[in-house]
């Protein structure tokens, strides 16, 4: 667990220029309502004893940064359109992060950050299509770029094996390509010869399954269907077991007890153990 870090007058100040430089109001009642524990600090007798002296030791004029800011419609819009052009972030969360003062203003005057926009002059709902495609074209370029590093760094067994060693990456490959498949072949790689099929048993899908136990995962099949799809199917079949009850049950672990326990961590040990043939 990393180490908290611990209030000193230096820190104070950063943070309250920090405040400052994302357009937050240094009045009390706009930083209470975002940093509480900097104003209760900050006013302490132990640093500063009230928070004006915390903000004139930060270096501005009290009277002049507590005083909020009174927007017009027009500075409203004057303002999304001077964002606008410089190619700034209108998403609201990161309106708020940086132009806080700014967000309230719009919805004050328009009702919602939305029609303030629109009404700026800026169609909103096709910028945040183009925003999206982009986001959905960057989660490509850096899921072909892992694909090639992995193939580069000789890593086959990791790439064949994704779904187990590398979760985040083959869920967002599945959900921005279609498949795993489909991911491998964008970066250019042949699917066959990379991702070469495991030769499942019934020995090894049972110990797979007493391993995810062991590491305490969860077995219930909602998780097994989000987190391992494959191990899922393959116990399944008729070819094996039939029903991952039964694969279960024949893995030595309670499945009533593995249902009741869903998204809990389970603390019993294993029952038996299987062996390879």
């Amino acid at each position: 667990m990393a180490k908290r870090q611990r209030w000193s007058r230096e820190r104070i100040v950063q943070e309250i220029r920090r405040l400052h430089a994302q357009g937050i109001p240094l009045n009390m009642a706009s930083v209470r309502r975002v940093f509480p524990s900097l104003v209760a600090t900050a006013c302490s007798r132990r640093y500063f004893g009230s928070w004006k002296a915390a903000i004139e030791a930060a270096g501005f004029d009290y009277d002049k940064v507590v005083r909020i800011k009174r927007w017009t419609p027009e500075e409203v819009l004057a303002e999304i359109r001077a964002l606008y052009r410089q190619g700034a972030d209108l998403r609201p969360s990161a309106v708020a992060k940086h132009h806080q003062t700014l967000l309230v203003a719009a919805r004050k005057r328009f009702g919602t950050w939305a029609k303030a926009v629109k009404a700026a002059g800026i169609d909103y709902e096709a910028y945040l299509r183009q925003q999206h495609q982009e986001w959905v074209e960057a989660d490509k370029r850096y899921i072909i770029e892992e694909i090639r590093r992995l193939y580069r760094e000789g890593r086959i067994d990791e790439l064949s094996g994704a779904w187990r060693h590398h979760l985040t990456l083959f869920r967002k490959a599945r959900h921005r390509f279609g498949s795993w498949k489909a991911a491998i072949e964008a970066a250019g790689l042949n699917y066959e010869a990379i991702v070469s099929r495991r030769k499942w048993t019934k020995e090894s899908i049972l110990r797979e399954i007493q391993r995810l136990y062991a590491e305490g995962k969860d077995l219930s099949v909602t998780a097994m269907q989000r987190n391992y799809p494959n191990l899922l199917a393959i116990a399944q079949s008729p070819y094996y077991f039939g029903s991952w009850q039964a694969a279960i049950e024949a893995a030595g672990l309670d499945y009533e007890l593995i249902k009741r326990q869903r998204g809990r961590r389970r603390r019993e040990p294993l029952r038996v153990k299987v062996t390879a043939e």
